[in-house]
């Protein structure tokens, strides 16, 4: 068995496992790590896992990303340091630590080149990057500046007064949206960006008028960290027009356009001006390709005992997360998301674990009887809880021999040392388990009524396997955004999880009787969503209503709703509601609800593989129609 683990991984890790001997030696000039001594190995070997797996060096372990295949090698060591097995076996039946499986397509970038006829050359990577929303092609035509190419702002504002068909012309746009003279936004109160400066937005709106080519240009004196750096290759989300869309510097820029004054440039277009000539003639050419992406789970095993060996107790955390915020992020692309809380800090609970369990196994006394652990941390949950559903469907074995699911996602930014336990509902007697753990916790648990979230317990349940989920009980407002940071993390807490999960997993596997599965109550329309209710239409006819994949799919739009405005299509499949994961139709009603006429959200779509993010302007209902 070949253990895939690059030279670099293998000396960061071997540099973590000398913290605690360090630690030893500490001297008073060295606070926080003295505080984490004081704290205890248990949270300073979580706070190693932390540390690392947050690290912006794992690019937001997107995966496809070398950063997802640390994350992916780290897993892996600390799974079979903590003495499993592998969980899986490859195509030649070999034991193998992963499962592969198909998600979607990646983007690889061949050659950019972009030029003036007037002998201006700029260089790929430095000057400009080519971006995955566009596609390949050449193009050669006069340049057209369309300001922030923002069709429809505040007050009035538009982008486009005046702009005849640009076929045969190449459209250069503005990052961002109109601003004062300190470089912000005009629109969002000193908060950031406003739904409007989005790039996909941007570009869907410009490629309307029919250019060759589209140029996105960092304006000058933004005042955004992100303003003095591209986008990364192939990046910026999902394919939105049918030519070839480029980043470009302020600097390379200005080179582009010597005859043009930028700021100046910048000045008409906070103005919402008409488009501006610029007198210069570009040669544009892409070459890109997409090509299957392929993405793994991680899973060790810990081998049962007796005759209960051959049935199973899962364990189970989802790794990935959103890298540069292509999709799914509640405050934009193009800053690295580290994912700390979501879900750095369950997969640093699934490795606990699977350490302490091993530990706990081998003391066990001869004769006991114990259900196998497998210990997973899956990939693609993000774009649809893709991993945990391939799973299910390509278990190692019968799924008649899973027994029990834990989850956690999200239990690193406990406050009041409060966390939430669901799922106590799904199988009968995981009451009575919870109940015994966590009366010598010291965290308040609580249960929830219904099973929670839209995690990877959810097709573990949807297979009629009971199941228990752990997270934060309070929502954080840095979920899905840049600022969920490693040095947010309740580390004390997140171990007193560990400890509570330690002992409800050790009475599961140990506990004799078979866990019988309990159905969901049908409670008729007592708790569903009213369409009167309901003050704002989408514009959509969903087509399905039952199925196991989460999401809605568009059967048919409504002309001229929101659903077509925005740029939704038949066939897309929507799953993601302003950050928030869409599991069904009925679900998605409640969502609906909460909303008023002229509310923006920004609804994450599947089309042909990849997930994109739109900004929808919600209507008023009317009297009929398909939402």
């Amino acid at each position: 068995m070949k253990l895939r683990l690059s030279p670099l991984f293998l000396s960061a890790v071997f540099a973590i496992g000398q913290t605690t001997a360090v630690f030893a030696q500490t001297p008073p000039e060295a606070p926080l790590a003295t505080a984490l001594a004081e704290l205890g190995p248990e949270v300073e070997r979580y706070n190693e896992h932390i540390i690392y797996l947050a690290s912006p060096f794992l690019d937001g372990r997107l995966p496809g990303t070398a950063g997802m295949e640390m994350a992916k090698d780290y897993c892996q060591f600390w799974l079979q340091d903590a003495g499993l097995e592998p969980a899986f076996s490859d195509s030649e039946g070999v034991p193998s630590w992963r499962q592969p499986f198909p998600l979607g397509s990646q983007l690889e970038i061949g050659s950019a080149e972009l030029a003036s006829l007037q002998g201006t050359r700029l260089k790929l990577g430095e000057d400009f990057q080519a971006l995955g929303l566009g596609t390949a092609g050449q193009a050669a035509g006069e340049a057209v500046f369309l300001g922030y190419a923002i069709a429809k702002g505040p007050d009035g504002y538009q982008s486009f007064s005046g702009t005849a068909d640009l076929k045969g012309k190449i459209a250069v746009i503005f990052r961002f949206e109109p601003m004062d003279e300190q470089g912000q936004s005009r629109w969002s109160n000193g908060r950031g960006w406003s739904r409007q400066s989005g790039f996909s937005a941007k570009v869907r709106a410009a490629a309307k008028f029919n250019p060759a080519a589209i140029l996105i240009v960092n304006p000058p004196a933004a005042s955004d960290p992100r303003n003095s750096k591209l986008m990364g290759a192939g990046s910026g989300g999902s394919q939105s027009c049918e030519v070839p869309v480029l980043h470009l510097r302020t600097e390379a820029a200005a080179r582009l356009f010597p005859n043009h004054d930028l700021m100046a440039l910048r000045q008409h277009a906070d103005q919402g001006k008409a488009p501006v000539n610029l007198g210069v003639r570009l040669q544009v050419k892409v070459d890109m390709d997409r090509k299957p992406l392929i993405a793994e789970n991680v899973g060790g095993l810990l081998p049962g005992r007796g005759d209960m060996a051959q049935k199973l107790l899962v364990i189970g955390a989802h790794l990935d997360h959103l890298g540069m915020g292509d999709f799914g992020s509640r405050s934009g692309p193009g800053t690295l998301h580290p994912g700390a809380d979501d879900n750095a800090s369950g997969s640093s609970a699934v490795l606990m674990l699977a350490e302490r369990l091993n530990a706990a196994y081998e003391k066990l006394p001869d004769g006991a009887q114990a259900r196998s652990i497998l210990f997973l941390l899956f990939s693609g949950e993000e774009s649809g809880l893709n991993g945990s559903r391939y799973y299910v469907n390509h278990p190692i074995r019968s799924m008649e021999d899973h027994s029990l699911m834990i989850n956690f996602d999200m239990i690193g930014r406990i406050v009041n040392r409060r966390l939430s336990v669901s799922g106590t509902g799904t199988g009968v007697g995981l009451d009575a388990i919870l109940e015994a753990a966590k009366s010598d916790s010291e965290l308040e648990v609580i249960i929830p009524e219904k099973l929670s979230g839209a995690s990877d317990h959810t097709p573990f349940y949807r297979k009629q396997m009971p199941v228990l989920f752990g997270a934060i009980a309070d929502f954080h407002g840095d979920y899905h955004t840049p600022q969920d940071v490693a040095a947010k993390i309740n580390r004390v807490d997140a171990v007193r999880t560990v400890d509570l999960f330690e002992d409800i997993a050790l009475a599961a596997a140990t506990r004799e009787q078979a866990w019988e599965f309990v159905p969901p109550k049908q409670e008729g329309n007592r708790n569903q969503t009213s369409l009167g209710s309901i003050r704002v239409r989408f514009g959509i006819a969903p087509g399905n209503y039952n199925d196991d994949e989460p999401g809605i799919v568009v059967a048919s739009l409504t002309p001229g709703a929101s659903a077509v405005q925005a740029g939704i299509q038949a066939g897309d499949r929507l799953v993601r509601w302003d950050g928030q994961k869409i599991l069904n139709v009925q679900e998605w009603m409640g969502m609906l609800a909460k909303h008023k006429p002229g509310d923006v959200v920004k609804v994450g779509i599947v089309r042909d593989g990849s997930e994109l993010t739109l900004p929808v302007t919600l209507q008023a209902r009317n009297s009929g129609g398909p939402r």
